[in-house]
C-alpha cells in the first residue's frame, strides 16, 4: 500500500491520498486533499467513484478509526455530506449513488435537496 493520486475525467480535480496505515483486514486508509484542500477524516483505499461531469466523487470514509460510512464531495462548491448507508461498490448518474452489494445492483441513495452539506477548508 502506499500513497495515490487521482484525477477528476476533465482534468480539473486532484485527489492526492497519502497513505495513513492499514487495520489488521482490508485495505489500507488514507488522508484526503482535494485540490490542495484538506477534507477530513480518513479515506479507506477500496471503492471510489466520480461522476462524469469530474464535480462529484464518492468514496468508503471513516471519521475515526473503524467505522466504514461513504462521504460524496462536491468538487466545485467545495463541500461534503455524510450518506445515511454505506454503499461499498458504487457509482455516479447523479443524483443518484449506485450500489451493489451481495450481488444486489441499484439506486441505493438519491438527493434531493435535504441533505446537510458542509465546506472544507483550505489547507495552510
Amino acid at each position: 500500500m502506499g500513497d495515490f493520486l487521482l484525477v477528476s475525467p476533465n482534468g480539473n480535480h486532484e485527489i492526492q491520498l497519502p497513505y495513513v496505515g492499514e487495520p489488521p483486514w482490508g485495505d489500507s486508509y488514507h488522508t484526503i486533499q482535494i485540490d490542495g484542500h484538506d477534507i477530513p477524516g480518513l479515506a479507506w483505499g477500496c471503492a471510489f467513484a466520480m461522476s462524469s461531469c469530474s464535480r462529484y466523487l464518492a468514496f468508503s470514509w471513516m471519521r475515526q478509526r473503524i467505522e466504514r460510512k461513504t462521504m460524496v464531495v462536491d468538487m466545485e462548491e467545495r463541500r461534503y455530506t455524510i450518506l445515511p448507508n454505506y454503499i461499498f461498490v458504487l457509482e455516479i448518474e447523479w443524483p443518484y449513488i449506485l450500489g451493489e452489494w451481495e450481488g444486489r445492483k441499484g439506486k441505493d441513495y438519491e438527493f434531493n435537496g435535504a441533505e446537510s452539506w458542509f465546506p472544507y477548508a483550505e489547507s495552510s
